[in-house]
């Protein structure tokens, strides 16, 4: 009796051990996913595809002064917008809206251009962007959001072993510290915490 005692107290405390753990990381996950490089002079601005707020932050590294060129992936159509074009629907592409928001913001045509084809993941369009610099040292601009900030700079390291790669995250989309109190925040974490880990144990695809 004494025994069964001890080890539901012992199995008490380490839940309660793993409990309080996990509310700590928890707390500071916002501030490790989004630990962005500081913006330094570099060869090129790359605004990886998916949210338009980032290109206005490629906007304003160019207007900086940061790089003479801002580069716009291209992003694989979805299957939904797709069938919106084929209903006569206009669906703006990235690329296409965000050379658009990068001329509003004074960044002049010739200083825009794009990287890949229907890339579909991050690691697609850091292969994309390893077949523009082939046998360079480029220092590069990653423009991502701040979720993704951490994963984005672990890919882009491993896929330019050569390349001086800067991640920085979006000032135009939030990611508040008590991220599981918003409806937005918190599925963005759990699915990056998960692509994180994926990657790490050797998901390449």
């Amino acid at each position: 009796m004494q025994c069964f005692k001890r080890s539901v107290l012992a199995f008490l405390a380490i839940a309660v051990l793993a409990g309080v753990l996990a509310a700590v990381g928890a707390y500071h996950v916002a501030a490790w996913l989004r630990d962005a490089d500081p913006p330094q002079r570099a060869d090129a601005i790359i605004v990886l595809g998916d949210d338009l707020t980032r290109v206005l932050q490629g906007a304003d590294l160019y207007r900086d002064g940061l790089a003479p060129h801002v580069l716009l992936s291209v992003p694989a159509r979805s299957p939904r917008s797709l069938t919106l074009e084929r209903e006569g629907v206009s669906v703006p592409w990235f690329e296409e809206a965000g050379r658009t928001l990068l001329l509003r913001r004074n960044v002049p045509d010739t200083a825009i251009e794009t990287f890949g084809k229907g890339l579909r993941t991050t690691l697609e369009e850091a292969r994309a962007i390893r077949a523009l610099y082939p046998d360079g040292t480029p220092t590069l601009l990653i423009v991502t959001s701040p979720y993704h900030v951490r994963r984005a700079r672990m890919i882009f390291r491993d896929a330019l072993p050569h390349a001086r790669v800067l991640v920085v995250a979006s000032t135009y989309e939030p990611f508040p510290d008590r991220w599981w109190t918003e409806r937005d925040a918190a599925p963005n974490v759990v699915l990056e915490s998960a692509k994180l880990l994926f990657y790490v144990l050797g998901g390449r695809r």
